[in-house]
């Protein structure tokens, strides 16, 4: 499978290169398109419907690819696999619903095992309203446990503002869209990775609703918080803890002993009480997170290299989905961290930062989690 990425700012441009490439020989069957929030996306998707090319689209502010990170321009990856090995979905998500959040992304699901035998789900998801963990589960439900699910919620400008998912035909400011593959024509390999260092021991979350946790082991969450990670906040300034204190996730604790990281987002200084990109579960244990460093980068990358070497030593093509905190968080490093990743296999990539992230940390099952890289590389077969 060729694969090919570009940036433009008009449909002309992505016109022009298409015309160029079909002149080497190279005619793309799918594209992968991730534009500017503010963006004039319908006349690029008129570019690409023209030429044949399946879209999987989404508004979001900040994307990436192979030659660096990009906040004005479209990015596009294009691909040629065999039109047979894929097939792209979009459906609306009612508002805030966590079951029928649950029941669309179970007929996904459903579609791609009907379609494959063993099939892969790459998401984005422009609804924050619904729970990622309704999406993760109606996936599961849907496709079996082991089913691959990668991806990320797209935002908007601002982050939590009106964007969409599209295709060719169509487009949902409330909708999923998924790209899925059949695995028997295309390998897929991914992870969801963290890097953030656990500290102290297990906590309990004694009451939670929801993304509110209230109190851990009995006492007000934020205080436990601010204890345990040595952050400091101005209770009059804002409620605003990500914009305060940085990134300091909490590690649930799942069953099978992996960590699905759920990071701290605001907080009631009446209560105490701290809001988590994520469900968090009264009675779960619980680890706090050390400050990021380089180790987090470079745990990421080294995931990559260990898939390379033990299952999948060329690929295609990656697909990219790192949360927005880590952007937050690292900085300047989190380039280092994108281009680490494309360094280890050495072809086109694209991605975005995104509000959450769907994928598999190692030994566990499809999540859905903040403050990850969850990545995927393709290779046909």
């Amino acid at each position: 499978m060729d694969a090919k990425t570009i940036t433009g700012n008009n449909p002309e441009t992505i016109r022009s290169v298409l015309e160029q490439a079909a002149t080497e020989g190279f005619k793309p069957t799918l594209g992968v398109v991730f534009v500017p929030s503010h963006f004039d996306y319908p006349g690029i998707v008129k570019v690409l419907d023209e030429h044949g090319i399946a879209i999987f689209g989404a508004n979001t502010p900040d994307r990436f690819t192979d030659q660096g990170i990009e906040d004005e321009l479209a990015t596009i990856m294009l691909l040629d696999p065999d039109p047979a090995c894929f097939r792209i979905v979009l459906k609306s998500l009612p508002s805030g619903d966590y079951e029928a959040g649950v029941n669309t992304a179970r007929e996904i699901g459903q579609t791609g095992s009907a379609l494959f035998k063993r099939p892969a789900f790459i998401v984005s998801v422009s609804q924050a309203e619904v729970p990622g963990e309704a999406i993760a589960e109606g996936f599961l439900s849907g496709a079996g446990e082991d089913a691959l699910v990668v991806g990320g919620i797209s935002g908007g400008n601002p982050y939590w503002g009106s964007h969409a998912v599209f295709t060719n035909k169509e487009q949902n400011q409330q909708g999923i869209m998924c790209l899925i593959i059949d695995q028997d024509r295309v390998e897929v390999h991914g992870l969801a990775v963290s890097g953030w260092k656990p500290v102290g021991t297990p906590k309990t979350i004694t009451s939670s609703e929801g993304n509110w946790v209230y109190t851990i082991d009995n006492e007000p969450a934020l205080d436990v918080l601010l204890r345990f990670t040595g952050a400091k906040v101005d209770m009059n300034e804002s409620d605003d803890l990500l914009g305060q204190i940085g990134t300091y996730p909490l590690q649930v604790i799942g069953s099978e002993g992996s960590m699905v990281m759920k990071p701290p987002i605001m907080f009631n200084k009446e209560t105490g009480a701290v809001m988590c990109g994520g469900l968090i579960t009264e009675g779960v244990k619980i680890r706090f997170s050390l400050p990021p460093d380089f180790d987090i980068v470079e745990t990421v990358i080294d995931s990559a290299w260990d898939v390379k070497i033990q299952v999948l030593a060329e690929a295609d093509a990656m697909l990219v989905f790192s949360c927005i905190g880590r952007q937050m968080s690292l900085g300047p490093l989190v380039e280092e961290e994108i281009n680490g990743l494309n360094e280890v296999w050495k072809v086109p990539m694209t991605g975005f930062f995104s509000l959450g992230e769907f994928g598999a940390v190692k030994g566990g099952k499809a999540t859905f989690q903040g403050t990850t890289v969850s990545w995927v590389a393709l290779k046909e077969k």
